[in-house]
């Protein structure tokens, strides 16, 4: 699978994830919508479809399930110095770095840089720089204490 599709998949992943943030609902319902739904329909009236690995998207989706989020929320709040817990950031924020720990925990070692690279340029599309760098830090952060 090349680069492109995987930052799609990762992507389409994000917004999974965003979505069972906002409205509490399984995942994997989610994931069957979105596939049904949206895989490679048209955006708007351009030739551009939305397009991602499916079975990439079904792991990213398995990766998210065995997170616990509490334990994750715990070790980001002991990572940071200030007031804002993880518990109060945005959802997309939260999506971001939730997907990116789970796939960051199953993949091999030599390409955390890689992947940690992808999910800061996807970041860059949804957020302000300020917070792609806060996001970029804490996943470093959670990473390096992991090792």
């Amino acid at each position: 699978m090349h680069n492109k599709l995987k930052s799609k998949t990762r992507l389409a992943a994000i917004q999974l994830v965003t979505q069972q943030l906002i409205n509490n609902q399984d995942i994997e319902n989610i994931k069957e919508d979105f596939d049904k739904h949206y895989l490679n329909t048209k955006i708007d009236n351009t030739s551009e479809k939305i397009e991602y690995n499916v079975n990439f998207l079904s792991k990213l989706v398995n990766y998210f399930k065995t997170i616990d989020i509490k334990n994750v929320s715990e070790k980001i709040n002991q990572l940071i110095k200030f007031d804002r817990k993880f518990e109060k950031w945005d959802t997309i924020n939260k999506a971001i770095v939730l997907v990116a720990v789970g796939e960051l925990r199953n993949f091999e070692k030599e390409k955390i840089k890689i992947i940690l690279n992808d999910y800061i340029e996807i970041s860059k599309s949804f957020v302000s720089l300020k917070e792609t760098k806060f996001i970029n830090a804490i996943l470093d952060k959670m990473i390096n204490a992991e090792k």
